[in-house]
């Protein structure tokens, strides 16, 4: 197999994958012209488009365009992951059943760098953490060095290295913008496990003694509890659903259940 070149690799994958909206190409026109039309029919809020890309043009040149492929690895189509599977070993070993490769944590989104012949492995792991590897380095045993996107750790001048490769030709941040939604995603979606609150699970109140009763064995609460809880839930809800609507406009299909690992 040659793995020297992700654009042969990756070209079938792709295009069986791409009108379905797996896989992007976020630096075509093809796509920010179909995100512009989302953003026109108000589907979507977005705020880069044709001018922006042509801008880019002007001040960089055009060699950032087609250079990255974002795939998404919904972990409930199957035929998608045994296809990624296919396309390089590295995937094979880290989308496999684990054998020999114990913790291995399954990303949901590869960022395909054709630029650096480089894919960046990203999801949510254990108590929803956002973790971030380079594939080949990852597979090869390299699970201690930290490679953040994001630049919120500490990292060694080899990840600061790689960073700076990966992210030169991303002049509209997508990837950070990714990253970002999803870090953000698994913070709330965590906060949500612990709050352990929504309004449904009221099954009475106020009652005379001015208190709210629970669907479970949980002690009653008071009006200002009462309204604490609600205020924490819709903060909390708010911030899962900006996250969420983020991710869908790089991957309308993705959803808040297949990203969430519930491991908490």
């Amino acid at each position: 197999m040659d793995t020297d070149n992700y654009g042969k690799l990756f070209q079938a994958f792709q295009k069986k994958y791409q009108s379905a909206g797996y896989v992007i190409n976020p630096y075509s026109d093809e796509w920010i012209k179909a995100v512009q039309e989302r953003v026109e029919q108000g589907e979507i809020n977005y705020d880069s488009d044709t001018e922006t890309y042509e801008s880019f043009d002007e001040d960089h040149g055009t060699d950032y365009r087609n250079h990255l492929l974002i795939i998404y690895a919904d972990p409930y189509n199957k035929e998608l992951i045994q296809d990624l599977r296919a396309v390089h070993t590295s995937l094979d070993v880290i989308y496999g059943s684990g054998d020999g490769t114990p913790g291995t944590h399954k990303p949901d989104f590869v960022f395909v760098n054709f630029k650096a012949n480089k894919m960046l492995c990203v999801g949510l792991g254990r108590k929803n953490r956002l973790f971030q590897y380079d594939a080949d380095r990852y597979v090869a045993g390299d699970r201690s060095s930290t490679v953040d996107v994001l630049r919120d750790s500490v990292m060694d001048e080899e990840c600061t290295e790689y960073v700076d490769n990966f992210r030169a030709y991303d002049h509209d941040q997508i990837i950070s913008r990714t990253v970002y939604y999803l870090k953000t995603l698994g913070e709330y979606l965590v906060e949500d496990y612990h709050l352990n609150f929504n309004p449904e699970m009221i099954v009475s109140g106020p009652n005379e003694d001015g208190l709210y009763e629970f669907d479970d064995d949980r002690e009653p609460i008071d009006q200002d509890e009462y309204d604490n809880l609600c205020g924490q839930y819709e903060n909390i809800n708010t911030y899962i659903s900006e996250c969420i609507e983020g991710i869908n406009v790089f991957f309308p299909m993705a959803d808040v259940a297949a990203l969430n690992t519930e491991d908490f």
